[in-house]
């Protein structure tokens, strides 16, 4: 058997299941009696690599080189919304709400409906590139592909190619994803101090582990809130006046 040493764990674990359904298939034919591969010992752990929010310095950089109004309000949907690539491209004029100031993001990820908020910068974008569209098109980013039928919405490969001239315009050493700005739009709020609950169904996520695995607490927060909760331990060591 060729050595596996120096490659991947993705790919050991797409060999792994190639041979195990060729085991499992000798198995079925009566070849084999017994399946080698178990599955605790020869697992292999493949690690997930999520996207890094946005450095506060980086997203004021990234910003401020977007002159296209379309693309400004794409990606701020993902950084002050939570809203993902997808669900950008599928955005509906009829599902934005200005009197709440919502959005309602249907047949989502996970089939969970939810309402999202846009903040006054958002509001701003929104209204002004809806007066420059078109009443009787339903799609917030219709496409301008030629080949495409009239009004139907910009695909989310479309979207994810708008970033990396952005970033490199901006001199950004990090190559930042659409995915990022989502990942940044959690942490900010998770160090605003809003609840994890709240994150998670702003985010749209079906558990608190998803949550907490796309934001990240800044060092800041952290010592903030284990000072506070230092100095209330101490308050309550016995002896101390309360």
């Amino acid at each position: 058997m060729a050595s596996v040493h120096g490659l991947a764990p993705g790919t050991r674990a797409t060999r792994l299941r190639v041979l195990g359904g060729f085991f499992a298939f000798l198995i079925e034919q009566g070849t084999l009696l017994h399946h080698p591969i178990c599955r605790h010992r020869h697992e292999v752990t493949v690690p997930q690599y999520l996207p890094r929010p946005m450095a506060d310095e980086d997203l004021v950089a990234f910003f401020r080189v977007i002159d296209v109004l379309r693309d400004r309000l794409l990606f701020l949907l993902m950084l002050r919304c939570g809203l993902r690539v997808s669900e950008v491209s599928a955005l509906r004029w009829a599902v934005i709400h200005w009197d709440q100031g919502t959005i309602r993001v249907e047949n989502s990820k996970g089939a969970v409906d939810r309402i999202v908020y846009f903040s006054p910068d958002v509001e701003v974008a929104l209204r002004q590139w809806r007066h420059g569209q078109p009443s009787e098109v339903s799609a917030v980013f219709p496409s301008r592909h030629r080949h495409k039928k009239p009004g139907s919405p910009l695909r989310v490969r479309q979207i994810h190619g708008l970033m990396a001239p952005y970033v490199a315009k901006a001199g950004l050493q990090t190559q930042y994803t659409t995915h990022a700005l989502r990942h940044t739009f959690a942490t900010h709020l998770l160090n605003a101090g809003a609840p994890v609950e709240v994150v998670k169904e702003l985010m749209g996520h079906t558990s608190l582990d998803m949550t907490l695995r796309d934001a990240q607490l800044y060092e800041a927060t952290k010592r903030q809130h284990y000072d506070q909760a230092m100095e209330q331990v101490e308050r309550r060591r016995p002896g101390q006046r309360r």
